[in-house]
Parts: structure tokens; sequence; C-alpha cells
């Protein structure tokens, strides 16, 4: 609660601030300029901005020389594909000037439904940065996948009412909305009518355009973050969404939407930056945020207008109404700089406090009252989500003798097959048609290896097989409890008795990622917060991940491929063009299975 007698004492200068910034270039993200002037704080507030020597403080901070910005918020992440908890994960994005996030923890729902919101909302509380929420709105994604959770309109309603909840998450399902589906639109309508709350509903519509478009948008869908083209961006811009630049871990649309806005001249006040999906090792190497934002200086946005779709755009967006801009009565959510060209961050500074820069990564603590739901008890279903029949080596071949021709009709009618094919920053796949005659010769090459996704939440045990090419797969398997979003397990191999045992150890880890080489397995890393978070330290998990990235070299897996990001995605029904789940291959164009 704001003291407003004391704040309008420091900012008409009639009292000292806890804190004066002195010297600074400071970011207006008005005016997208920076401007020489001191800030004053009172306690976790802004208390006002003025010119040099406008305040004094308790303590007083040189800033010659450094430029200050206010502190970034990401527009949309799932914390559950950094794969630790949001305590590990806040610590490790603060440090890179994140400040706030957007939420969607659609993953976890998959598996556990709505108490896990509640879990993820409550281990928010101890986070460094604040985490805002939307409800997920697609648990399950489709009807064509078995998942562990589901999430209803009435669901919503309930969930609606925690604090920190913004909106209802990516609409997915956007045939769906489209056709009209009544549970869909109630969800909705949930979001829209909720007593007053100003909501957001957010987007999920690649490729959707012309009258589709017009259909989606009239339902009051306000983003998006799966444009791959800006030609797709600025259709969805011209028709008042905003759209969220994503460069994640395996999806990098920032490259190829940022040059092309730049050359065309419009403004960029309905672009914001987004991660998506993005690993701890990534975030701890390259960035977070600051990465969006440095990567778009270098691809020619000037750093003002950058800085201002990495802050205040995103505020606007999401109704944050204290957060994203240097003003009176706004929180002292900071970033300061020595260079703002490269992003180079000295100091972030949270309500007020200046964040220790050293990261020190701590193993999360799990209380019993976090843990515990009206439902029953979530951590001991988080940890047993894996519910895996026998694997037998047959879920991992096409025909009696696995001449990878049979395809459940006679061979000799048999043409060829559909291949999912991958390509390099994008979460897109293309179909191919591959003739019968190539198959054998591309596979033996190392063109093509197996994909097999496997029903995990004890719901009957499907399976399916397909071809995948542009992995670059040439030996062993690689399995992991990650496989978006209905966290199926996915793997991807050349040996049948390598994938075996590559999927019986992520049933014996409960959760996780695993590569086999050989008959022998190579390393691991244990996800057993519903197969996909360890509850570990930061530093444990990349130090984990970082064994994995050298075994997978060794399998031959491209080198221009993010290996984990990239497999967990191929099992999405609802991003273009070809996906396999637990029930068959499914055409996303087509809307239905091959």
């Amino acid at each position: 609660m704001k003291n407003l007698n004391n704040l309008i004492a420091v900012a008409t200068g009639k009292k000292r601030a806890d804190i004066v910034l002195k010297n600074a270039q400071v970011l207006n993200v008005f005016t997208r300029k920076f401007i020489p002037s001191d800030i004053a704080i009172l306690e976790e507030y802004i208390a006002g901005v003025g010119k040099r020597g406008s305040y004094s403080g308790e303590t007083e901070i040189d800033c010659s020389g450094s430029y200050i910005t206010p502190g970034f918020i990401d527009a949309h992440v799932h914390i559950e594909s950094s794969m630790v908890l949001p305590l590990a994960f806040s610590e490790a994005v603060v440090r890179h000037g994140t400040t706030a996030v957007i939420a969607d923890p659609h993953e976890i729902a998959n598996v556990l439904g709505p108490d896990s919101v509640r879990f993820m909302c409550r281990q928010s509380e101890k986070a460094l940065s604040d985490i805002y929420f939307m409800i997920p709105s697609c648990v399950p994604a489709t009807d064509f996948e078995h998942t562990g959770g589901c999430i209803t309109s009435q669901d919503i309603n309930t969930l609606l009412q925690l604090p920190k909840v913004l909106g209802l998450g990516e609409m997915m399902n956007y045939p769906g909305l489209l056709g009209g589906n009544p549970e869909v639109l109630q969800k909705i309508k949930a979001t829209q009518n909720f007593e007053g709350k100003r909501t957001v509903l957010d987007g999920h519509a690649p490729l959707v355009s012309g009258l589709d478009l017009q259909g989606y948008k009239v339902c009051g869908i306000q983003t998006d973050h799966e444009c791959h083209t800006f030609e797709e961006a600025l259709e969805k811009v011209e028709n008042g969404m905003y759209v969220l630049i994503r460069l994640g871990s395996s999806a990098k649309d920032l490259y190829t939407i940022v040059p092309n806005l730049v050359a065309s001249g419009i403004d960029t006040n309905r672009f914001l930056f987004c991660t998506d999906d993005k690993n701890i090792a990534d975030i701890l190497d390259y960035g977070h945020i600051d990465a969006n934002i440095r990567s778009a200086i270098e691809l020619g946005i000037s750093p003002e207008k950058a800085f201002t779709m990495a802050s205040w755009q995103t505020a606007s967006c999401y109704h944050l109404e204290e957060q994203g801009a240097i003003c009176a009565g706004y929180r002292a959510d900071l970033v300061i700089l020595s260079d703002i060209q490269k992003v180079s961050i000295t100091k972030v500074m949270k309500n007020g406090e200046l964040i220790p820069m050293e990261y020190v990564s701590q193993k999360p603590e799990m209380d019993e009252e976090d843990l515990n739901t009206e439902s029953g008890d979530l951590l001991f279903r988080a940890c047993h989500s894996v519910k895996l029949p026998p694997i037998k080596p047959d879920f991992f071949t096409f025909g009696k003798k696995d001449s990878l021709l049979a395809s459940g009709e006679e061979v000799e009618k048999y043409q060829g097959r559909y291949v999912i094919q991958i390509h390099e920053n994008t979460l897109n796949t293309e179909s191919l048609f591959i003739p019968k005659e190539k198959i054998s010769k591309k596979f033996k090459a190392g063109e093509l290896c197996r994909l097999a996704v496997l029903e995990r939440h004890g719901n009957g045990g499907a399976h399916s097989l397909a071809l995948l090419s542009g992995y670059g797969l040439k030996q062993g398997a690689i399995a992991s409890s990650i496989g978006h979003d209905s966290h199926n397990i996915i793997c991807a191999g050349q040996s049948p008795e390598d994938m075996v045992l590559a999927v019986e150890t992520i049933k014996k880890m409960a959760g996780g990622i695993c590569i086999v080489d050989n008959g022998v397995v190579k390393a691991t890393l244990p996800l057993p917060v519903a197969g996909l978070m360890s509850d570990e330290s930061g530093l444990w998990v990349k130090e984990k991940l970082e064994k994995l990235q050298k075994e997978v070299a060794v399998l031959g897996i491209y080198e221009h491929i993010e290996p984990f990001v990239t497999l967990s995605f191929l099992a999405l029904p609802v991003i273009p063009a070809l996906r396999l789940t637990d029930k068959g291959l499914f055409d996303v164009i087509k809307w239905s299975f091959l």
C-alpha cells in the first residue's frame, strides 16, 4: 500500500528519498527518449523523476555514464520449459533485467489439471521477479491426443479469482473457435465477463489470416506469439492485435520478423517481446528478454524503441498499471546499464531494492502448505505422473522385418510414407511424402530417424510411430517426458532397442530426458515434478543439460537444431504442418489424421 503523504513529500522535494539514482540517462517510454535525470525512490516506489540535482536521499548512487530503463517484462513464457521451479527461474531471469513475466502454466496443467495452476501461483510468491499468470485455455490442446489434466469453463471461473491471474492463456484451438465450439466460446465469455476484472485474451494462431483471422479477432483475442514472418505479423497488427516477437531455445522468429519490421518503417508500438520456451541453460548462457532486446538492436531497431517494447508496451497490453515506466507512482523496477547498444547490465532494482548480481542458485524448498490441495497431495501426484505400460520393441518398428515399408496395408500397395520435416529457428514443420524406394536409403544414411509418442498418463497406453527428417540423429535414441502440450513420452531414435531403454529409463526417473547409445544410458536429466521440472537448483539442471548436449553431438544431431525443445514440440497438433500424437500422425492444416 502506498504511503501517499510521504510519497508527495518526497516527490515535491520536501523530504529526503530513501534512494536517489543521480546523473543517469533515463528512458522516458512515453517519448522514447533518454533524458538526463535523477530518480527518487521511497520504499518500493518511484517518488519522482527530475532534472539533475532535484532530489536528495539517505542513499545516493552516482550513475554518471549509465543508462536506466524500466525492468523488462516477458510477455509470454512457460516457466516449466526452463525445467526449474518458479524460484529458481526468477533467480536466473532477474539478473538479466526481467522483473516481471506473464506465465502460462499450461504445461503442468496438461499433466495435473487446475490444482497445478494454484501450485504454480503459490510457488511464484517466493520468486524474485513478479510472476503473473494466464489461465490455460486449451487443456487438453485438442481431442487428438490423450492428456493427464483438463481445465473447463467452470474451472476458469474459479481460477480467475486468483489475484495474479490476468486472463485467458493462448487460445490454440482456433479451429474449435472458428467452428463455434460451445465450450471454447464459453471459456472466452467467462473471461470477458468476470466481475468487472480487466482481462486479456492471449492468442495462438499460426498462419490464420484473411476471413479466418476476422473470426478469431472478433472474439476478443488480443495477442499472438506464433508469427514466423513479418507479413503474418503485419496482418495481425493491422487488425488491432499485439504481436509478441519470440526468441526462445528453439523458435527464433525475431530473426525473420525484425529485419522486415525495420525495413517497413511502421511503428513498433504493437510489438512486444517474449521467450515462450527457453531452458535454464540458455537463460544463464545467453540471457532472457535482454537477449531479445540485444538482437533487435543489432537488427536495426533503436535502443529507445527496443527497451520500450520490452517494458511499457507489455505492461500496457496486460494492464500492469504500476509497471513498465520510470515515472512518479510506478514501482521501482529498474535496469541500470553501461552500454545500451550491447545491453550491458550492471545493476537491477526490484521494488526499490538492488538485486545481488552474483548468481547464487538455491534448491527451492517445498512447503507442505504449498503441496496440499483440496483434491489431495499434489506433490505425490506430480512425482508419480509417468504411468507407462511395459515397453515393447515393436512399439518402435514399422513391420514384421522393420523394412520401413509396412503401413497397415499390403506392402505391394504401399507407395511411400509421410514424414515430418523440421527446419531451423521455427516450430513449424513441413509435411513430406517420400516414395518407398527412397526411405530405406535415407534411413541408412541417417537422413531419417524413428519418432514415437507413448501415452504416459494412465489413459490406455496408446502409442504411435512415424519418421522424422531434418533432425540428424544417426545412432542411439533420445527420450523425454516433455512433449508439448499433453506431455506424453516422445522418443527419437535409430535403434528400437535403444528407444526401449531410453523410455524405460524415463519411467524409472518419474520423468525427464534420457540419451542412450548402443545399449548404454549415456546421460539423464531427472524431472520429477510432473515430468517437466526439477526440484534442484538452476545450476544443477544446467550441468545436467550440458552433459546431455555433449552426448547429443555424438549421436549426430545437426548443430543448428536445438535437440530437446525441438523434439518436445513435434507432438503439438496445433502448429503446422505435421505432428505426431499418441493417436497417430496428424495433419494440422487439414485438421485430421493421416
